[in-house]
């Protein structure tokens, strides 16, 4: 096809705003189609959309325009955090426009501070421990799942080299649940093992806690209708529970632990006191407490007070079911994989090798 001088240079310019307005190509995924308005998912690169089954990048308008905050019609930066530039108009934040970027220069660093006003609405956005906003972005396309819950003290099948991908497997512990194995393997083995009881123990410190009242960090075992375990083992998964007395907030866990009594799209949420389940003898052998562990075998113990039977390292993981968790029962989930934040890889020292190609959380 023959072009004109003058279509050929419309041509590159409108390549040019193309990619000056979609951040999304650097990172290796097309920009959205002008007709596609809904933001699906937003993390600190930018508004993400999805077509024919694939991410694309929206280009940005302004800061906040995806919370409720109009656009500034002045390029003045008043404010700066993770969202972006702020201003102030008539009293009121509002987003600079991303066009401001390549029309002023950049402003000097702006110390981390809180907006306050005694007159007006504003922005707060709180976070906590790990960053986590307290009203966190939903899943909007995430799969179906379901949850139960345990605390079996047994060595984690994601802690054997042969059943990750990952370069280090999940953590194994002593009997004191603190001594780590380095390395661990077949001559150490799990206290759980029916055949040959072995020395390894689950660590004390793969118990959940929350971030802030909203979200919660934490370690599963797992089972899905699609892949292996190797290919699940030390993945992350960001879950949005959908029922019962905690739908709404979220939980990021960590795949520690697969099993043959896990269903499709199962999460079983390592918790202290939660129930010992399939496996009897790791708690008894442990803490010397009897076979079904505290409380019941399939359940674990019914009310926060007797989290106080349980050994005082495993206390917090136990009281953060009826706290945060609000002693919900195996409440259902929508699930996302992400990329695993550094609280819970610290842990297990487990990291996936294609962790780095994994959508990041949105926080």
């Amino acid at each position: 096809m023959k072009l004109s001088f003058t279509s050929c240079i419309a041509l590159v310019a409108a390549v040019a705003k193309v990619s000056a307005d979609c951040f999304s190509t650097k990172l290796g995924y097309p920009c959205c189609s002008d007709w596609n308005k809904q933001v699906q998912y937003t993390d600190d690169d930018g508004q993400w959309g999805i077509e024919n089954g694939n991410w694309c990048g929206m280009p940005p308008q302004c800061t906040g325009i995806d919370q409720g905050y109009s656009c500034c019609n002045t390029c003045k930066v008043e404010y700066t955090d993770n969202d972006g530039d702020w201003g102030i108009e008539n009293g009121n934040w509002c987003g600079i426009k991303s066009s401001c970027k390549s029309s002023q220069p950049p402003s000097p660093p702006q110390p981390r501070t809180t907006r306050t006003t005694t007159t007006t609405t504003v922005k707060v956005e709180p976070t906590s421990q790990g960053g986590a906003p307290i009203n966190p972005p939903k899943i909007t396309n995430g799969q179906n799942g379901v949850t139960t819950r345990y605390w079996d003290c047994c060595v984690a099948s994601c802690a054997w080299d042969t059943n990750t991908l990952a370069q280090h497997p999940v953590n194994v512990c002593a009997k004191d649940g603190k001594t780590r194995f380095t390395p661990f393997d077949w001559r150490v083995g799990n206290v759980c093992d029916p055949m040959k009881q072995g020395t390894g123990f689950m660590c004390n410190d793969n118990q959940p806690w929350a971030l802030n009242e909203n979200v919660a960090y934490g370690f599963v075992a797992a089972g899905f209708n699609y892949g292996n375990q190797k290919q699940w083992c030390c993945t992350c998964q960001r879950l949005q529970f959908t029922s019962g007395p905690i739908a709404g907030k979220q939980m990021v866990v960590q795949i520690t632990n697969t099993g043959g009594d896990l269903g499709s799209n199962h999460f079983d949420i390592q918790m202290p006191g939660g129930g010992v389940g399939y496996f009897t003898k790791g708690c008894s052998a442990q803490w010397g407490v009897g076979q079904n562990g505290w409380g019941e075998r399939y359940g674990g113990v019914r009310s926060a007070s007797d989290c106080s039977q349980l050994p005082a390292d495993l206390q917090p993981g136990c009281k953060w079911r009826f706290d945060w968790f609000k002693n919900a029962d195996n409440p259902n989930v929508i699930y996302e994989r992400v990329q695993c934040p550094k609280e819970l890889t610290d842990i297990t020292g487990c990291i996936p090798p294609d962790d780095g190609s994994v959508k990041k959380l949105p926080w």
